[in-house]
């Protein structure tokens, strides 16, 4: 069988027999479903690969949006360290001020401590000033004391001979007198009325002569123009010399017209002499007779001294013991009597 195939141009003609084709019919049937298989594998393939595809893309979307979602994280965590340095930065300026401050209390301080390091180094000083002093009050004291008992003694011993000799004299007076009543004769009515008259007679004579009186001592005398004037005497205790000059300068202001009051001073020591002190603001004439007597004191043998109160003149060390009223701060003037210096 003799197949020509139109539009081809050939020389010889094509001589097919049906087993050729039925090989060609079988074989384009097996290259048709080869190309169907390839077809379907290739759409499969391309399914596959655009599911891959969305599958990629919404992974890919979903990390950007993690991304974005952490640089706004990161953003806003930047923020707050920003909020958070800004913050450190204010509390650094400001523990930099308390620092300064707690620098310049510390200045102050150091300042206040070496204040008060030269005060206690000036009290040291008068502390020590009054120690001296007092030591040399009490040196003033004891050598008034001992003036004054010997004073008072020399006193007593003129007391004793001034006795002795008033009792000598009337004695001698009382014999004499015994003799001539033993001598005389009996005298009659006439003698005895003239004798009487006489009597009578130097009696009248004796009361209008003035009486003698001794005169006054030196610390008396230059006393007496501030008669009236208060005066609290503190004796020191149990100061043994003390407490005989006391009596001896009470007696004195006594009659010289003061008003001395005294009290025993327990739990003070270290005064030595005779201190005259007078209250702060006190008038003219106290501090005048506190002077005046200082200087009467002196002129006695007492070792005295005038002084300044160390406190209020209300307040005092120890304890006194005396009259209650008037109390032992009212006077405007102290007299204070320490031991009789050595």
């Amino acid at each position: 069988m003799t197949i020509s195939v139109p539009g081809m141009r050939s020389n010889k003609l094509v001589s097919m027999d049906i087993d050729q084709l039925r090989g060609w019919a079988s074989f384009m049937d097996k290259a048709m479903i080869a190309s169907l298989i390839a077809t379907l594998l290739a759409v499969t393939a391309l399914g596959i690969t655009t599911w891959l595809s969305f599958r990629y893309s919404a992974a890919v979307r979903a990390h950007e949006h993690a991304l974005v979602d952490r640089y706004k994280g990161m953003e806003g965590h930047s923020a707050q360290l920003e909020q958070d340095v800004a913050a450190a930065r204010e509390r650094a300026m400001a523990l930099a001020q308390e620092v300064s401050t707690a620098r310049g209390r510390t200045a102050a301080l150091e300042q206040e401590v070496s204040v008060a390091r030269e005060r206690a180094a000036a009290l040291e000083r008068d502390a020590a000033t009054a120690r001296e002093r007092a030591g040399a009050f009490e040196q003033a004291a004891r050598d008034a004391t001992e003036q004054a008992a010997r004073a008072a003694n020399q006193l007593a011993a003129k007391e004793r001979a001034a006795n002795e000799r008033a009792a000598n004299e009337g004695a001698a007076r009382e014999s004499e007198a015994a003799g001539e009543k033993a001598r005389t004769p009996p005298l009659d009515a006439a003698e005895i009325e003239q004798r009487l008259a006489d009597v009578g007679k130097l009696v009248r004579e004796a009361t209008a002569r003035p009486v003698e009186t001794p005169p006054p001592s030196p610390i008396v005398a230059s006393l007496r123009k501030y008669a009236g004037t208060k005066a609290a005497v503190f004796v020191l205790d149990p100061v043994a010399d003390a407490s005989a000059a006391g009596s001896t300068i009470t007696a004195s202001l006594g009659d010289a017209g003061w008003a001395p009051q005294t009290w025993k001073w327990t739990g003070v020591a270290g005064i030595v002499g005779v201190v005259v002190l007078f209250k702060d603001g006190s008038d003219p004439a106290t501090v005048e007779a506190a002077s005046s007597l200082v200087e009467a004191l002196r002129s006695a043998g007492f070792n005295a001294t005038k002084g300044d109160w160390p406190a209020d003149w209300r307040r005092f060390r120890g304890a006194l013991d005396g009259p209650q009223t008037p109390g032992p701060t009212e006077a405007p003037i102290r007299i204070v009597i320490g031991a009789k210096p050595r």
